[in-house]
């Protein structure tokens, strides 16, 4: 039976590096699985796959039909998903993420848990069965959970994350400044910021109200949000729009000097994150040390808007 792992439109590193290095152990266990992708991989994905001669995931619009089982790995949300994934057809779920949709995928294996990186939890599963992974595979691994902590900075690191980088690193050789050009390549836009914006959108639905969270990661991100106030403004209040949203807001991570910066339009939404992040808004722009990823944001304003 054909089963396609995959994760959800445009993935991100993390998202793609999961697909290619499970189907690897599942062929390795003389399953017919197949890595694929829902849209383009974001710019970070792209980064890495080219500098290592990566072969790109196949188009999954093109197999899906004729595919038996699915895998998703890197997502547990049914807004994140492509709606030709029929959620009777998925067999197992791979993910990370406190807030989730598992209970309606009713025919899956779930694993879902609190570490830094999906990825973690694929390489996991090389190290526990004893099986080596391949030289792209380990190294798409590996970036993933740089990427997904950035580079163990972030709050969400677990030592078992810092386990398995250190596992994956000696399969492969990296160059010194690699994870900065990584870093670097993610800050760089080739396509309109709101297309950007929308495609890393995040919605849930809170207590009846409908939210969007975009999270961006970049070098410099002081600057990147003062040059561009007002298109971001202009951005958001589209999102809004079109996506019919009650509140969004879009969360920076300054990928070097490790910190927050959270911009949203209207109030209603500043308020929601002042109190959910103990943070203070100015000018729509509000700065928090340290790195909180969208993961755990979420809870936090979860809570908030369901004690409203």
């Amino acid at each position: 039976m054909r089963t396609i792992i995959t994760s959800y439109k445009n993935p991100d590193l993390d998202g793609v590096a999961c697909a290619f290095a499970y189907s690897e152990l599942l062929r390795s266990e003389n399953k017919d699985a197949t890595a694929t992708i829902f849209g383009i991989p974001q710019i970070e994905a792209q980064f890495v796959t080219n500098a290592f001669n990566i072969p790109a995931l196949d188009d999954v619009e093109n197999i899906i039909e004729q595919s038996d089982n699915i895998i998703l790995v890197d997502t547990s949300n049914l807004n994140e998903l492509s709606n030709k994934i029929n959620p009777e057809k998925v067999i197992e779920i791979i993910d990370h993420r406190k807030i989730n949709d598992a209970s309606e995928f009713a025919n899956a294996k779930i694993q879902i848990e609190l570490v830094g990186s999906a990825a973690t939890l694929v390489a996991e599963r090389f190290y526990n069965s004893g099986l080596n992974t391949s030289k792209e595979s380990a190294t798409l691994l590996f970036l993933a959970i740089v990427s997904s902590t950035v580079n163990f900075q972030s709050k969400v690191t677990t030592d078992r994350d810092c386990k398995m980088a250190d596992w994956l690193k000696t399969k492969f050789e990296l160059s010194d400044n690699f994870i900065r050009d990584m870093f670097i390549a993610k800050s760089s836009f080739d396509r309109p910021l709101e297309d950007i914006m929308i495609d890393d959108l995040a919605k849930f639905t809170f207590n009846g109200k409908t939210i969007g969270i975009a999270q961006l990661e970049i070098v410099g991100v002081d600057d990147f949000v003062q040059k561009n106030m007002e298109l971001l403004k202009k951005a958001l209040e589209e999102i809004k729009k079109s996506e019919s949203l009650d509140l969004v807001f879009i969360t920076f991570i300054d990928l070097v000097d490790a910190y927050n910066e959270f911009f949203a339009v209207d109030e209603d939404m500043q308020k929601v994150l002042e109190i959910a992040l103990n943070v203070r808004f100015d000018n729509g722009v509000a700065k928090q040390e340290g790195i909180l990823m969208r993961k755990q944001i979420i809870p936090l304003v979860k809570e908030v808007l369901e004690s409203i």
